[in-house]
């Protein structure tokens, strides 16, 4: 227990504070980015199964009536 020895917990350059909140950013912006192309995703298979409904209805109409 001599008096050189030396804290082990220094914390390294680019490890402190700002770096946990680029961290911290940088998850939310990928979650943002995640969620938003979900929604795209989502509205445009809706858009696709509203034309295919409408586009069935319309065929059995049209069969309906050469029937």
């Amino acid at each position: 227990m001599g008096g050189s020895e030396v804290s082990t917990s220094v914390v390294k350059w680019g490890e402190g504070p700002s770096n946990r909140v680029s961290v911290i950013i940088r998850r939310y912006i990928d979650q943002m980015k995640f969620a938003a192309h979900m929604a795209v995703r989502l509205s445009r298979s809706f858009i696709f199964l509203w034309f295919y409904f409408v586009s069935l209805y319309i065929w059995l109409y049209v069969v309906y009536a050469f029937v």
